[in-house]
C-alpha cells in the first residue's frame, strides 16, 4: 500500500512529503501520519529545520479530498476539521523552522497548510488559492485566520469571497510567500533555506519564533514585555556566549544548539 506521506532526515533536516500524485489532495490518512511524524520532531532535539513539499510536479497539494466531504453534508460532523486544525496548530508551534515548498497547484486545505509554515518557496508557476466559496463553503482550516495576518484583511478577504487563484508574483507581491524561484527549483530552494536555518542558534531561533506567533496576538506593551523575557532566557545559553564571543574575535561561530 501506498505511503500517504513521507518522512525522512538527512543529517538535521527532516522532510515531509506528500504523496498522493498528482495533485496530493488531504485526508484525515494525511493528517494522521502528519501528526505523527510532528510528534517525532518535537521528541528529537537534533532536526534544525523542516521542509515540506509534494510529490510530482503538479501540486503541492490542491486542497483536501472533497469526496471526504460528501458524508458529512447536512450535519455538523467536525471531526474532520478539528484534526486539520489541531494538526496544523501543532505544526505552526514547532519550535524550529518550517519551511513549505510550493509548486504547481497550492489550493484550499493545501494553501492552509502553507500558511501554517513560517516560510513559504514557490515556483514561478504556482497557482495559489482559497476557492471553497464556489463550493459553498469557506476555508475551515485555519485560513480565514492566518492568511489576513500575512496579507491584511482586505487582500485575504479578495482571495477568499472570489476565489480565484493567483500567481507566484501576486503571492509575493502581496507577502504571501517569501520567494519565487524558476519552475522546478522550489524543492531545492526551500532546502537550501532549511539548511541556512539548521545553522543558526538554536534557542534564539526557537525564541525569535515563540515571540512573533505568540506576540501577534499581544497588545503592544505585553508582546514587548513578552520579547523581555524570551531574550533573558536566550541570553543565559552557550550559544549566545559563543557568539558574541567569537564576533569580538573576529571568528566565525560555531553554535552547539544549546
Amino acid at each position: 500500500m501506498q505511503n500517504v506521506l513521507l518522512f525522512e532526515v538527512h543529517q538535521n533536516i527532516a522532510v515531509l512529503e506528500i504523496n498522493r500524485p498528482p495533485y496530493n489532495p488531504l485526508n484525515p490518512e494525511v493528517i494522521k501520519a502528519m501528526s505523527g511524524y510532528l510528534d517525532e520532531i518535537y521528541r528529537n532535539d537534533e532536526i534544525r529545520a523542516l521542509v515540506i513539499k509534494g510529490s510530482g510536479e503538479k501540486a503541492f497539494s490542491a486542497g483536501a479530498d472533497i469526496q471526504q466531504f460528501v458524508p458529512k453534508l447536512g450535519s455538523r460532523d467536525l471531526s474532520m476539521t478539528a484534526a486539520f486544525h489541531q494538526t496544523f496548530e501543532k505544526l505552526s508551534q514547532l519550535p524550529i523552522p518550517v519551511v513549505s515548498a510550493l509548486k504547481g497547484h497550492v489550493l484550499g486545505g493545501g494553501l492552509e497548510l502553507a500558511l501554517s509554515c513560517d516560510f513559504r518557496i514557490c515556483d514561478e508557476n504556482t497557482k495559489l488559492g482559497l476557492p471553497e466559496v464556489n463550493l459553498g463553503i469557506f476555508p475551515g482550516a485555519g485560513g480565514t485566520q492566518r492568511l489576513p495576518r500575512l496579507v491584511g484583511s482586505s487582500k485575504a478577504m479578495e482571495i477568499m469571497m472570489f476565489g480565484d487563484s493567483i500567481g507566484a508574483d501576486e503571492a509575493l507581491q502581496a507577502g504571501l510567500v517569501n520567494r519565487v524561484v524558476s519552475a522546478g527549483e522550489s524543492d531545492g530552494e526551500a532546502v537550501r533555506w532549511a539548511e541556512a536555518l539548521a545553522v543558526k542558534p538554536k534557542a534564539a531561533i526557537a525564541k525569535i519564533k515563540k515571540a512573533v506567533v505568540h506576540g501577534q496576538n499581544l497588545p503592544l506593551a505585553e508582546g514587548i514585555r513578552y520579547e523581555i523575557e524570551l531574550f533573558s532566557d536566550v541570553f543565559k545559553n552557550d550559544d549566545a556566549k559563543e557568539g558574541v564571543q567569537a564576533f569580538i574575535e573576529k571568528r566565525k561561530p560555531s553554535f552547539a544548539g544549546r
